[in-house]
């Protein structure tokens, strides 16, 4: 049901058609795979563990976690191990969807607009000059967390869940920067 103060809300900030993931934060990682994967028919890409450090209002961290996704989709199911810390904390981590996954061409812009709306920047790959970089999460009023990332790593993202390795990421501006596909 709608409240009035919510017909005031922007509308359309996310494209529909780049919707392709369902996010969820497990902190028991290999058995929200095992069941989902049983439950709801999937098979999964090849986890991976990530590292790298993560903007958020209070400060950088470091992150170091597995996730996989589902081959079956779009949508996508993505599985995230919780990380202490961050918005992927365990404390937060009750096996529901944590957020909604979007591709982006431009990040910084996308990420400006839903900020300018009431949307702050939760979290992003910190860079050197603090701008989204890659991916930016911006949490919803109803909780929920939205995830733009950068669709130039989609070509990568697709060989991954043929089959592939894992597509790597490191923040333009960081050290051993990779380039962008």
């Amino acid at each position: 049901m709608s409240t009035p103060q919510h017909h005031s809300l922007p509308a359309g900030l996310l494209p529909t058609d780049g919707f392709y993931h369902w996010g969820i934060v497990a902190s028991d990682f290999d058995a929200a795979c095992d069941e989902l994967g049983a439950v709801c028919g999937l098979t999964w890409a090849k986890p991976m563990r990530r590292e790298f450090d993560l903007r958020q209002p209070d400060g950088v961290v470091t992150v170091n976690f597995r996730l996989t996704y589902s081959v079956e989709g779009p949508p996508h199911y993505e599985i995230v191990e919780a990380s202490p810390g961050t918005l992927w904390d365990p404390t937060t981590a009750h096996g529901g969807v944590h957020h909604l996954g979007y591709w982006s061409t431009d990040v910084t812009r996308d990420a400006a607009r839903l900020q300018a709306a009431g949307y702050p920047c939760g979290a992003t790959a910190a860079t050197p000059d603090g701008l989204p970089a890659g991916f930016s999460y911006h949490r919803l009023h109803c909780g929920l967390w939205v995830e733009l990332v950068d669709l130039c790593r989609k070509p990568a993202y697709d060989a991954w869940i043929a089959g592939g390795d894992f597509p790597t990421f490191r923040p333009p501006g960081t050290p051993n920067a990779e380039p962008q596909t």
